[in-house]
């Protein structure tokens, strides 16, 4: 059976918890003896679990049997901490009668002291809820302030949703409604990501003694303001209500020096950019950092709906330049923003857009093309779009992108040194070695010629197949070699890049060139030898095993080290970065968009 008991019962039963700490504070000389200050001593783990149960009687009753035991007073007992760093005090926050009882024995740099997290009573108090243990701390004067991570008692109170903590924090220091913590998040944004418009709400109303007119006359760039924070969340009606309370919020810029509508455009968020469109249409105009209007953003982002949206309080696009003279088109093909520029191709009253061009003399073309954009191909489709056109650098756009693509080449090939040379050289020598020795053997043939009068002057060993091997494999090494022996003249011009890539270039006719000697020398050997069938067989076998090694470093240097792929690699750069706009687009011009 419940008892509810009176006002002056409770007094009374406050009165003995009371007198019973009073008395372990020590007053007989003989336990004070005892009472050296030991701060090597953690707490014991029994009594810092009991300081966080709810009951009171049952923490007093813990005190007393710990100061008994180890016989210490009290002071002694409070001034221990645990491995942490946290005081009796801090787990005795999560409990309003625990804070209670014993905060009035605490010295005062205990009250304030925070532990390794940098977490004060106040702090946890305030995660908690407990309102009565918050009031206690705020009469001690303990200061607001924030933890290692940046967070304020206010923070944690709003981040639990603790409506009657929240009120009493903000009147005790309004100025904490805008200190935003390590993750830049004021209240304000927690309140936003909670999602409980009743706790903005009182965010939102609670006196601040002038603080809102000073934050609104002072510095206006935040790094996450909460409005940015409504935006991101989609929440329409914590907009309005800020709308409604603090109307001043929303000329807060981020660390961009970004209007809600840049964000709000960025974002995608159509709705959003109706309410402050419609709220502040003159954000429309204003520029952030880096001298983006609104609509430049949502082309950047390839948002259509919201440019159809901005381009209604305006109707002409070209008014809206960035700071290189760049319009909406420039943008939208510079960053890929492929349905933004289908939108702007298809519709006629942005035709003067097409050929605009920005300080630079860049028409979108020149900016799509330089940046590698997929756009290029629909700007290059287009048949408004006039491909002569240079830009300040007299460089059409084809100009462009072959100029990037002969710088990229350069940066990703090392120059020749003189050991590349030495290569060429040494490899010259050994071909030219090669193809005089298959040019006489192309006409020293094994076995000799016929000499009756039908057949004169041809090899008697014509018919055999081993020989037609031996003829082929001969010439492929005689025309390799010299084909390898004309790449290395290259090699000796000035230019090292067109040096090693002479080099690179003469290695496949050169691996080529000594596979099939091999395979020329064991097909002429064995053509005469093969009457004699172990010695055929030996011949055979030790060409095939010297034609085996030779294919298995045949692979290791052209695949596993990456010299075909790197190769193919270019190819396919060149391929991706020239012909495909520009090559075929007599082809492109005539494929219909639709």
């Amino acid at each position: 059976m419940d008892v509810k008991l009176s006002v002056g019962d409770q007094d009374e039963i406050w009165e003995r918890r009371r007198q019973k700490l009073e008395a372990l504070t020590g007053a007989d000389p003989s336990q004070r003896q005892d009472d050296p200050a030991q701060p090597d001593k953690f707490i014991d783990p029994l009594l810092f679990s009991a300081a966080k149960e709810p009951d009171v009687d049952k923490f007093i009753k813990a005190l007393e049997d710990h100061c008994a035991k180890q016989r210490v007073s009290l002071h002694v007992l409070l001034e221990r901490r645990s491995p942490s760093e946290s005081t009796l005090l801090h787990a005795a926050a999560g409990t309003d009668d625990n804070v209670k009882a014993v905060i009035h024995f605490f010295p005062a740099h205990l009250i304030y002291c925070a532990n390794s997290r940098g977490e004060t009573p106040l702090h946890i108090a305030a995660r908690a809820g407990k309102a009565v243990a918050v009031e206690l701390l705020l009469r001690q004067g303990v200061p607001i302030d924030p933890d290692r991570c940046g967070n304020s008692a206010l923070h944690e109170a709003v981040r639990k949703c603790h409506h009657k903590v929240i009120d009493q924090l903000v009147r005790e220091d309004p100025s904490q409604l805008y200190c935003e913590n390590k993750e830049n998040k004021s209240p304000l944004c927690i309140a936003i990501e909670t999602r409980d418009l009743e706790v903005l709400t009182l965010l939102l109303e609670a006196p601040n003694n002038g603080e809102d007119w000073r934050r609104s006359k002072g510095e206006r760039i935040f790094r996450m303001p909460p409005v940015h924070v409504a935006i991101m969340y989609r929440k329409m009606d914590m907009l309005i209500k800020m709308w409604e309370k603090k109307p001043w919020l929303f000329q807060l810029r981020d660390a961009g020096d970004g209007t809600p509508l840049h964000f709000a455009s960025y974002e995608n968020y159509l709705r959003g950019v109706k309410f402050l469109i419609d709220k502040f249409p003159a954000s429309a105009l204003e520029k952030d950092s880096k001298g983006h209007l609104p609509i430049h953003v949502a082309c950047m982002m390839d948002n259509v709906k919201i440019i159809e949206e901005l381009l209604q309080k305006w109707s002409d696009p070209a008014e809206f330049l960035a700071v290189l003279g760049q319009n909406i088109l420039h943008l939208s093909a510079k960053y890929g923003s492929i349905a933004t520029v289908e939108y702007i191709l298809k519709s006629p009253k942005f035709d003067h857009l097409i050929n605009a061009r920005d300080f630079d003399g860049s028409t979108p073309l020149h900016l799509a093309a330089s940046h590698c954009q997929p756009s290029v191909v629909l700007l290059a489709r287009d048949r408004r779009v006039d491909m002569k056109l240079v830009d300040n650098n007299n460089m059409t756009a084809q100009d462009v992108v072959l100029a990037d693509l002969v710088q990229e080449m350069k940066e990703r090939i090392p120059p020749a040194g003189k050991g590349h040379r030495e290569i060429a050289n040494f490899r010259a020598v050994v071909l030219a070695l090669v193809a005089s020795v298959t040019f006489t053997s192309g006409f020293s043939v094994s076995g000799g010629y016929n000499g009756s009068e039908g057949d004169a002057g041809i090899p008697v060993l014509l018919h055999k197949a081993m020989y037609n091997v031996f003829v082929i494999s001969n010439s492929m090494a005689m025309y390799s070699s010299i084909t390898s022996l004309i790449i290395l003249l290259w090699s000796s011009d000035d230019d090292p890049y067109v040096g090693l890539q002479a080099l690179l270039l003469s290695n496949l006719p050169f691996l080529v060139t000594l596979g099939t000697m091999l395979l020329a020398f064991m097909a002429g050997v064995y053509v005469t030898v093969t009457k004699f069938t172990w010695l055929s067989i030996f011949v055979i076998v030790m060409g095939s095993v010297a034609l085996f090694i030779f294919l298995i470093f045949f692979v290791l240097i052209y695949l596993l080290l990456g010299y075909i792929s790197c190769r193919c690699s270019d190819l396919t750069s060149l391929l991706v970065s020239v012909p495909f706009p520009f090559t075929f687009l007599n082809i492109l011009s005539r494929i219909p968009l639709h």
